[in-house]
């Protein structure tokens, strides 16, 4: 069976405040994991109950993502497998590779913001209440959103080669050293471009929404694209740091006439 990649957050039972502090966090419990399998292109919760199949999915994981999932998530989930070591797992913490390109650490609601335009969908001690209160649908829902948010982290930093943070209100970069070799998206846009070549392009609204998009590029300035989209039937102005990925098309119909 081919090794998947495998993104993971989880919620707690108790709160730091109830275990005695951060050195205990291996007393919080865990109510949910939720995790997003590449293989399966699925989004998953498993309840306590199903921690010993979720185990055989960790095992069979050549690349663990998470946020804050080295100082947090496995040494909350380690009690629960007393025979497998989970830092054994091939693991990528983006908060460490934030920590690495800044030398402090951030929230991933803040990553998120600025790289994705939308974030969390609330806070950990909401999740504590869902547990509490029996409300499972909105325990999972919760958990997978913010497995939701870490995996387009990313993906973003996988398709662009960076992500981004806001430096006193100041959008700023930080380099994402998990992005592969594969050509950027600002590298396929300006090579279109260059080419004379039409654009399909998905496109992230304010809300975080996606669209695909058919562009034919007309000039771009700094990282404002200004385009005719086949989908509103009219020019626009695109952010390239908001598509999400991008692939040529081939020749734009009207490509010779602008040669003219």
């Amino acid at each position: 069976m081919k090794k998947d990649k495998i993104v993971l957050d989880l919620e707690t039972k108790k709160t730091f405040d109830e275990v005695g502090g951060h050195h205990n966090k291996h007393l919080l419990g865990v109510s949910l994991v939720g995790i997003y399998s590449y293989n399966r292109d699925q989004y998953r919760g498993f309840k306590e109950e199903e921690f010993a199949e979720l185990l055989e999915i960790l095992k069979n994981t050549e690349l663990l993502i998470g946020f804050n999932s080295i100082s947090f998530d496995l040494p909350v989930l380690q009690p629960y497998y007393k025979d497998f070591k989970l830092d054994t797992i091939p693991h990528l913490d983006i908060m460490a590779e934030v920590v690495h390109a800044l030398g402090h650490r951030l929230k991933l609601e803040s990553v998120a913001m600025s790289t994705l335009g939308y974030g969390k969908s609330g806070s950990g001690l909401d999740a504590i209440k869902y547990f509490r209160e029996n409300d499972w649908d909105n325990l999972i829902k919760y958990c997978l959103d913010d497995v939701k948010v870490t995996k387009e982290v990313y993906d973003y930093g996988v398709a662009h080669g960076n992500i981004w943070y806001s430096n006193a209100g100041v959008k700023e970069p930080i380099k994402a050293r998990w992005a592969n070799g594969d050509p950027k998206v600002a590298d396929i846009v300006r090579q279109a471009n260059k080419n004379g070549e039409q654009l399909e392009i998905e496109y992230m609204d304010e809300q975080g929404k996606i669209t695909t998009r058919k562009i034919d590029i007309q000039n771009i300035k700094g990282n404002k694209i200004k385009a005719f989209c086949h989908l509103r039937d009219s020019i626009r102005i695109f952010d390239l740091a908001k598509i999400k990925n991008a692939k040529a098309l081939g020749k734009m119909d009207n490509w010779q006439n602008t040669l003219i």
